[in-house]
């Protein structure tokens, strides 16, 4: 593999987080914009979120197929074929008459971020120095986290006073823009041996990769089920407008961009362990305490900061949680744990709604934090049998 220098080693990551910064808000954005686009399309709140349900099945279902196809293709040349397709997904979006093409904008731009996040993530971690690959992935991951600082509150707001459309056309010219840098910076980086989509699902052989895949499918269904729902029960629960509403989801999207740092550095300084299992019952207990606590502006603040901490630390060590799993298959392995996460967001968004709509706003709290409760469970289980397999490998090898 070609060397790096730290300099240009650096660069390379902070564009691929650029880039996940722009496919993150796509994704992000839905949550902000919600109620209006449910009234704009006359559709109900409930059926509105499956707009989310429908980026996240497209973004697990397409990414591991396209992973398998694409194995040998150039890095680089998968990265600016992701983008362009991104941009594409965009106008569906802006021209969509309709909540039919507006679900395959959806899908479109689901199928596209996948196979850019996976890719990228790859990336990261093949070009990083191993003792750093943590925080190379926790860098990535940092775009992701920084669409919610920057493209969730003023997606927010641009829908409020523009209209939906322009989110999403101005989406597309920034995406055009952040095409150049990607393409100068990111060097050639040849794929790795073409494998079989049957061949990828042979890793779930193990089940400390069962388990750790399930970590990943709980931790992010829990996280949905508040998510996709948190504008409407800000409104409702603590009485906040649109700028208001901005100002928390800006609190919030600062508190993600802290956690991502949090879990790459904890999980190369710490351990991945400590810094997964604090992270995951730190969630836990924001969840459990959001529907007491976001009744003002003040509380609100306040616990959705917490919570956006322990989630977005969960995530890098999560991810490099699973890549310490199989260090060989680091491609195979983060379009798996993708397909979970994006499973997971599909399976919240639907959970989330039966909930709204059987039961209260303010439950999604309490059913979010029992679900990630479980992830904590299936954690310690992957780790323990991580810990258990490199013990025995280590004695076989004295």
């Amino acid at each position: 593999m070609k060397d790096y220098n730290m300099k240009s080693y650096k660069l390379i990551i902070y564009f691929l987080a650029l880039g996940a910064t722009v496919v993150g808000t796509a994704e992000s954005i839905i949550t902000g914009i919600l109620d209006m686009l449910a009234s704009d399309i006359n559709v109900s709140i409930g059926l509105a979120g499956q707009l989310v349900t429908a980026y996240s099945i497209a973004y697990a279902v397409g990414t591991p197929i396209l992973i398998a196809i694409t194995s040998k293709i150039d890095r680089k040349v998968l990265l600016l074929a992701a983008l362009c397709t991104f941009v594409i997904g965009n106008i569906i979006a802006v021209l969509s008459p309709n909540y039919a093409l507006l679900m395959t904008s959806r899908a479109v731009l689901g199928v596209s971020a996948g196979m850019f996040a996976v890719v990228a993530l790859g990336v990261a971690a093949q070009i990083a120095p191993p003792e750093r690959r943590g925080s190379a992935i926790g860098t990535v991951l940092m775009g992701t986290s920084l669409s919610l600082v920057i493209g969730l509150p003023l997606g927010t707001l641009i829908g409020e006073y523009m209209g939906w459309r322009w989110i999403f056309a101005i989406l597309g010219v920034i995406t055009i823009i952040t095409t150049v840098p990607i393409a100068k910076a990111v060097p050639k980086l040849s794929g790795q041996e073409a494998i079989s989509l049957s061949k990828q699902l042979a890793v779930l052989k193990e089940f400390k990769v069962i388990s750790g895949l399930l970590t990943s499918l709980f931790f992010i269904t829990g996280y949905s089920v508040v998510s996709t729902y948190l504008a409407p029960l800000l409104r409702e629960n603590a009485g906040l407008n649109s700028n208001t509403i901005s100002l928390v989801l800006l609190g919030m999207g600062l508190m993600a961009v802290v956690g991502s740092r949090i879990g790459g550095y904890g999980a190369d300084k710490w351990g991945i362990a400590r810094t997964l299992i604090a992270s995951l019952l730190l969630h836990v207990i924001a969840l459990f305490f959001l529907p007491v606590a976001a009744v003002t502006f003040a509380g609100a603040l306040f616990i959705l900061a917490l919570w956006m901490l322990g989630a977005w630390t969960t995530a890098p060590a999560q991810q490099f949680n699973l890549v310490t799993m199989a260090p060989q298959s680091t491609d195979i392995i983060l379009s798996l744990n993708s397909s979970a996460f994006h499973l997971g967001v599909a399976l919240g968004a639907v959970l989330g709604g039966v909930v709204v709509e059987q039961l209260s706003l303010s439950s999604i709290g309490w059913v979010g934090g029992l679900i990630v409760l479980l992830a904590t469970v299936f954690a310690v289980i992957s780790i323990a049998l991580k810990n258990k397999q490199n013990v025995a490998e280590q004695l076989k090898s004295v």
